[in-house]
């Protein structure tokens, strides 16, 4: 008898690589997807942001084995635009999530989607999960305040809760307002002939922990089964990756002569210059490790944007 999950946020990026991976894992999987998303077969519509409509999506799916919470306002910079609305969803959705599990199913786990962000500007590297909580946006925030919320759950002996805190990730799918979806998209549409042959960037002088979206899903599906109740585990590939590198390297990719430009307007006030995770926790629970290599994870998201805007 296969497991069932239920994915909130089923619909986004990392949502629908999830489902993939734990239908291929041998998992039932129940999709929900925004009230206001156009209807996806089979999945259960549910706002987030009401704690009937999410009882009732609790109620509907049944019962589940483990509930993947991804649903979440994820971009940064919507986030600092509209504070409320982020905590809302990212805070008080996941209160609601857990309110209606433990009212619904109470023997699942949930399996909370947090954020490396939640660490703040690094103290020491690589960031472990002893690091200090020290969020600095409101989407750092909302995400380490429901962090905390559901260890708290787990103190109270509530509910069977992980906690998983992805440092950042990419692949084919994910939206061109991130910087590396962004670069792949500009070379596809350079190359298409709908763009001028430059690349615009921002500061390209910081270093990021990149994570295929397909090692991620992965490691999401291993947690429903491998990790311990109550703690939390860093997700990433415990290597920073320069942005000038990957950017540099997209170049070579191209089919097409293009140059790099640096936009001003791209240019955040505060960036720290370097960030890399350690996975080894989860390692060490789950024997999970990234396989898929950065340049290998370039030329996918290249590969998409070709096909996407072809």
């Amino acid at each position: 008898m296969s497991q069932r999950a239920l994915v909130t946020g089923a619909n986004g990026f990392v949502g629908q690589w999830l489902c993939r991976t734990l239908r291929e894992a041998g998992w039932e999987a129940v999709p929900s997807v925004a009230a206001a998303h156009p209807a996806w077969p089979g999945a259960i519509p549910c706002d987030i942001r009401s704690s009937e409509a999410v009882d009732g999506l609790l109620r509907e799916a049944g019962p589940v084995d483990c509930v993947f919470h991804l649903a979440a306002v994820s971009f940064a910079p919507r986030a600092g635009n509209d504070p409320a609305a982020a905590f809302d969803v990212n805070l008080q959705g996941t209160v609601r999530v857990a309110e209606a599990m433990i009212a619904r199913q109470p023997g699942a786990r949930l399996v909370f989607i947090g954020s490396g962000a939640a660490y703040g500007p690094p103290h020491f590297l690589p960031i472990t999960e002893d690091h200090p909580l020290d969020p600095g946006d409101p989407y750092a925030i909302s995400k380490c305040a429901a962090d905390q919320y559901c260890a708290f759950l787990h103190e109270q002996r509530a509910l069977d809760v992980v906690r998983l805190r992805p440092f950042n990730h990419t692949g084919p799918g994910q939206s061109p307002a991130f910087a590396l979806s962004s670069f792949a998209r500009q070379i596809a549409l350079i190359e298409l002939g709908r763009q001028e042959p430059v690349i615009h960037v921002g500061n390209l002088d910081v270093a990021r922990d990149f994570t295929h979206v397909a090692d991620v899903a992965r490691a999401y599906v291993l947690a429903a089964s491998k990790a311990d109740s109550g703690q939390a585990y860093n997700i990433c590939s415990g290597q920073a990756q320069s942005l000038r590198e990957a950017v540099e390297r997209l170049q070579d990719m191209a089919r097409v002569p293009v140059r790099i430009d640096c936009d001003p307007e791209r240019m955040r006030a505060v960036d720290v210059r370097e960030v890399v995770g350690s996975y080894a926790k989860f390692a060490e629970k789950t024997r999970w490790s990234p396989v898929i290599p950065f340049e290998q994870l370039l030329a996918d998201l290249l590969d998409y944007w070709r096909a996407a805007e072809a």
